[in-house]
C-alpha cells in the first residue's frame, strides 16, 4: 500500500486512497479472481485497478456507498477482462467462463448448458455492453445511477442495454 500512497500528493487523498484500500481490496481480489481463475492474475489485476483509482480519486465522494463501489467494481471488471483478453491471445489462457454477476440472469436458466451458453455469450460481448448489464442485473443498479458511475447519459444506458440484449438474443438463438 506504501507504494500507492507515495503516488498520491495531497493528506486528505492519501487518508481516502487508504480507505478505500482497506473496504475495498478482497472485494476486488474476489472479482477478478472469478473471471481470470488465477490467484497471481487476479493479484495483478488489483495492483492495476488501484492504480487507476488513484487517477480518478476526486470522482469518489464517499467511501462506503453503491456509487463508489460500483465504480470499483466496474474498474476491476475491466482491467480482469483486458489482461483475460491480453492472456487468450496469447494462448497462454484456456478459455474460462465469466461467472461473476450472472445470478439474476441465470436463475431461471434449466440447463447447465444453457447457462455455459449465457455465461460464454457475455463474456464475448464489447465491454461497454457487459458492463451495463452487469451493472443492471447483478448488482441492481438504475439507469440513473449507472449513467453517473459511467459517465454517459440515462439514453444512452437504455440504448447499450437494449443492444446488450439484442446482440445477446442473436448470438444464443445463432448457437445450435
Amino acid at each position: 500500500m506504501f507504494i500507492y500512497i507515495a503516488l498520491i500528493e495531497s493528506e486528505e487523498d492519501k487518508d481516502k486512497f487508504e480507505e478505500l484500500y482497506k473496504t475495498y481490496k478482497q472485494l476486488m481480489f474476489y472479482i477478478a479472481n472469478n473471471i481470470l481463475k488465477d490467484v497471481d492474475l487476479a493479484e495483478d489485476a488489483v495492483h492495476q485497478a488501484f492504480l487507476r483509482i488513484i487517477n480518478h480519486l476526486g470522482k469518489i465522494d464517499e467511501i462506503n456507498c453503491r456509487k463508489t463501489k460500483g465504480f470499483i467494481v466496474t474498474i476491476i471488471e475491466h482491467v480482469s477482462i483486458d489482461i483475460y483478453r491480453k492472456r487468450k491471445r496469447e494462448n497462454a489462457l484456456s478459455i474460462n467462463e465469466i461467472e461473476y454477476g450472472l445470478r439474476d440472469l441465470t436463475s431461471e436458466i434449466n440447463s447447465i448448458e444453457e447457462t455455459n451458453a449465457i455465461i460464454q455469450a457475455i463474456a464475448s460481448l464489447p465491454v461497454k455492453y457487459s458492463t451495463v448489464l452487469r451493472l443492471k442485473y447483478s448488482h441492481g443498479y438504475t439507469n440513473e445511477e449507472i449513467s453517473r458511475i459511467l459517465s454517459i447519459t440515462e439514453e444512452n444506458v437504455r440504448q447499450r442495454i437494449v443492444r446488450a440484449k439484442r446482440k445477446l438474443s442473436y448470438m444464443l438463438n445463432n448457437v445450435n
